[in-house]
């Protein structure tokens, strides 16, 4: 079988896209590098709660998916190669704030620069990189791309026990300015500047300020729904608000020349499906690294290293099935592998369900878990991702990837919020049932990303000519106001 010269990748653009990922293994590495720290952290700052001391994770998060799409704004105004070494840069500076932070709340500082700096890094990373590669091969790079920040994010629970046992949890932070560094320079020879087509149009910053309030506060009502009480004034009152600034998010999003999410893309039928799926999955895929921790810790009462060692398996299974996923999609799509792979960790979450008890058995009741875990994710959220991308026009790549990463990372905070509401302390007495309570969560939550997934691809099943008509239709109206060419990459 010969090769279509058209699909034929140049050398430089796999070293791009190798600088490229390097960027997102760093944003995936300090979102969940601080779940093995979480005790260690707590433990230096003793005047402060586990709530407070929470706060190290999910203000990261919270940022994360707030100034998500303004990173991509930028990205395709500015320029992607710019905003990416801006971000770089912030990982630098917050990496090193983090690690001399004198207290919980400049920790907490630091760490919310720390995720501004992946807001940037994350859209710019693949739109800068993605052009210099043929249609046909998109799928493969995007999920090779998609892999490296979820991956770095499996990993860093293992990597994190290995610094604390030798060090303390300063270093984790710290590991991630050389790095940064790095990358910063070989971006500088390997990466090549793109911007999107739009470079005029006034930004929504007000939406940006209405943005970061909603999704705040919805984390705040939920990660104090239970001290507060569910029903409480000042739970209902906290929740009540952020839904309300939501809405007025979505209000400017839809009238606004430039929003920071451009909705007008969610009309086309395969990126609102992914991203819907992307949400479902995402309440698990970044909270369950911590719970799982938390759970062999004070259940099973596994040290930091065993910890450590006993998850490693996820991120083995995760890196291959993702990079397979990768190939198999260049040559058959993407459709059944995020049907395939939301199955698979749908199973294995459920399986945690079922076989979790007081008494370790490792290799019979854990290990299924964290390994299906790994490899349904890797065969399913990259594919995602691409989906999305390979159905929207090529001058918002940096959008459609913000998009889906808020997404994802809004639906991260939000699955840690409920994930630590339901755990609570680790003196309360009956710590199993909430474990049990936790991984039914995450087994709904799967089992709606495969259902949706499921259901969606079902319904799309209809000639390629009349999907891309619905597309059009869908996005006509930012077309005519901002005059971007339409362009269909793919027929998946």
């Amino acid at each position: 079988m010969t090769k279509n010269d058209d699909d034929v990748v140049s050398a430089r653009a796999w070293r791009a896209l190798c600088v490229a990922s390097a960027g997102y293994v760093l944003f995936g590495f300090n979102s969940t590098a601080t779940n093995l720290a979480f005790g260690s952290i707590a433990e230096s700052f003793t005047d402060a709660g586990e709530t407070t001391v929470s706060w190290v994770a999910s203000g990261y998060f919270i940022a994360s998916a707030a100034f998500l799409p303004l990173g991509g704004r930028l990205a395709d105004r500015l320029g992607r190669r710019r905003i990416f070494h801006l971000g770089l840069i912030g990982f630098i500076v917050s990496a090193a704030a983090s690690a001399a932070a004198p207290t919980v709340e400049v920790l907490i500082g630091a760490r919310v620069l720390q995720a501004m700096a992946g807001a940037f890094v994350i859209p710019s990373s693949l739109a800068v990189v993605l052009p210099e590669f043929p249609a046909g091969r998109r799928p493969s790079a995007v999920a090779t791309w998609a892999a490296a920040g979820p991956l770095s994010a499996a990993i860093a629970p293992s990597a994190a026990a290995a610094l604390l046992a030798a060090t303390s949890w300063r270093w984790v932070y710290f590991l991630s300015a050389p790095i940064a560094a790095v990358t910063l320079g070989l971006s500088f020879v390997l990466v090549a500047e793109s911007r999107g087509d739009d470079t005029t149009t006034r930004l929504d910053l007000t939406g940006s300020v209405v943005a970061v309030a909603s999704v705040a506060l919805l984390i705040v009502g939920i990660g104090q729904g239970s001290s507060w009480g569910w029903t409480g004034p000042a739970t209902i009152g906290t929740i009540g608000a952020a839904l309300l600034l939501g809405a007025l998010f979505v209000t400017r999003s839809r009238r606004h020349p430039a929003p920071l999410v451009n909705l007008s893309l969610f009309r086309i039928p395969e990126i609102a499906l992914a991203n819907l799926a992307n949400f479902f999955m995402s309440l698990t895929s970044l909270s369950i690294w911590l719970i799982w921790p938390l759970f062999l810790g004070r259940v099973w009462g596994y040290s930091i290293g065993r910890i450590g060692l006993a998850i490693t398996i996820g991120p083995i299974f995760a890196g291959p099935s993702a990079l397979l996923g990768g190939r198999l999609a260049d040559r058959y799509g993407q459709r059944w592998l995020m049907v395939g792979g939301s199955a698979i960790c749908t199973a294995a979450v459920a399986w945690s369900v079922l076989r979790l008890g007081p008494e370790p058995n490792y290799l019979v009741d854990f290990m299924p878990t964290v390994a299906g875990f790994g490899l349904g994710w890797g065969l399913s959220n990259p594919s995602m991702n691409s989906w999305a991308l390979s159905h929207g026009p090529q001058a918002f790549y940096g959008e459609i990837n913000a998009a889906f990463n808020t997404i994802r990372n809004l639906a991260a905070a939000i699955g840690t919020a409920v994930a630590i509401a339901i755990v609570g302390s680790a003196d309360r007495p009956d710590p199993l049932a909430a474990y049990d309570q936790a991984n039914l969560f995450f087994a709904t939550a799967v089992g709606l990303s495969f259902l949706t997934v499921t259901i969606g691809t079902l319904w799309l099943a209809k000639p390629p000519r009349l999907r891309e008509l619905t597309a059009r239709r869908a996005v006509n109206s930012r077309e005519r106001r901002d005059g971007w060419q339409w362009r269909t990459d793919t027929a998946d």
